[in-house]
């Protein structure tokens, strides 16, 4: 398998290194310069492989590529206790996979690029506020679940986790409020069994955990 990520760290590509982790599965990873410009992920041999040309996709060993992280995500944990078989439990990480899509990442993802490698001074004051407001109401409908229950879909880590977690662990470096059930949880991932941590930024603003 081989990978496509970025030179400077991507939650979303981070969230396919951290489950392929834990599985102890090896890939290969080809890394883009997506602050080049034009991006590398815009160049002709990539957008054959992903159209959109975004990253991250998955290549597989015959040669199928998958695009967009919280379908690989879904790809690698089939069969695997990181996605369960049982339909409710499973629509239950769906649904969180499509709330970190739709609701957090827009936001709190969004904040952080600008916050790290360029562009929050050109946000007007309206677009700065709205981001934040929403990236913020993201995070409290998280603490709110986490403090019922120890992860996002019940009992288990799942996908669910693996997905909010990218961001959610550098929410509070861009200006969001992180309760402290959010935070236990945070601490709870990074115990898993095969955790590994986000690339170090090496680009702009220097930050442990971005």
């Amino acid at each position: 398998m081989r990978l496509y990520d970025s030179t400077i760290p991507s939650g979303n590509a981070y969230k396919v290194s951290l489950l392929l982790s834990h599985l102890g599965l090896e890939c290969e990873v080809v890394e883009l310069d997506i602050l080049a410009s034009p991006s590398q992920t815009r160049e002709a041999s990539y957008l054959a492989k992903n159209p959109n040309g975004r990253i991250p996709a998955l290549e597989l060993d015959d040669g199928r590529v998958l695009a967009e992280s919280n379908a690989i995500l879904c790809y690698l944990a089939d069969g695997t206790e990181y996605l369960p078989a049982d339909r409710w439990d499973r629509a239950q990480v769906l649904q969180w996979l499509f709330f970190e899509q739709y609701s957090h990442e827009p936001y709190v993802a969004v904040l952080k690029f600008f916050t790290y490698w360029g562009g929050l001074e050109n946000l007007s004051d309206e677009r700065r506020a709205m981001v934040q407001q929403r990236g913020q109401q993201a995070l409290d409908v998280m603490e709110r679940a986490l403090a019922q229950r120890p992860f996002l879909a019940g009992d288990r880590y799942t996908v669910a986790d693996i997905a909010l977690f990218a961001y959610t662990q550098s929410a509070s470096a861009v200006g969001y409020a992180v309760g402290p059930a959010t935070g236990d949880w945070l601490s709870r991932v990074r115990q898993q069994p095969g955790y590994v941590a986000i690339k170090p930024n090496t680009v702009g603003v220097s930050h442990a955990e971005t």
